[in-house]
């Protein structure tokens, strides 16, 4: 196997976006900016990031709770 080979090709859709806007205390954007700069990505990113995270685990709940119910 060459190196050609053995490269991985990520491809990635584009999704469609909605710009959201919310009111956050100034003391938690602090602190979101202090994270951020800690580990060295904006503070969007990191938004999007704790926001993913969270949402896989609920939906992850949300899909065990349906089977669970349909298998009883």
């Amino acid at each position: 196997m060459n190196n050609s080979e053995s490269e991985l090709n990520l491809q990635i859709k584009p999704r469609p976006k909605e710009t959201v806007s919310l009111q956050i205390p100034k003391d938690t954007l602090k602190s979101l900016q202090e994270v951020a700069d800690y580990r060295d990505m904006s503070v969007e990113a990191l938004l999007k990031f704790y926001i993913g995270q969270e949402l896989r685990q609920e939906l992850a709940k949300l899909f065990s709770n349906r089977v669970a119910r349909t298998t009883r």
